[in-house]
């Protein structure tokens, strides 16, 4: 509910430091929600997190655009 255009097995990173969520719209979908049948897991290491190169071929290249309402993430 909180997340626009995430799929099942999908990670996303934010780098320290960066405001993030919810995204737009998620307020107003959750009103009068009593259940997800979502799992989100959120990890705050104490080290910085190394991307590997395997991992940076794995980038969904429009991702910037779920922050954006719906409407206008085309």
């Amino acid at each position: 509910m909180s997340r626009n255009n995430i799929q099942k097995g999908q990670l996303t990173l934010h780098p320290g430091g960066i405001p993030h969520g919810p995204h737009p719209g998620a307020i107003e979908r959750s009103i009068g929600k009593t259940a997800t049948e979502e799992l989100a897991v959120m990890i705050d290491p104490f080290r910085p997190v190394m991307i590997t190169k395997a991992a940076m071929q794995l980038e969904v290249e429009d991702y910037y655009k779920s922050w954006l309402p719906e409407e206008t993430a085309v």
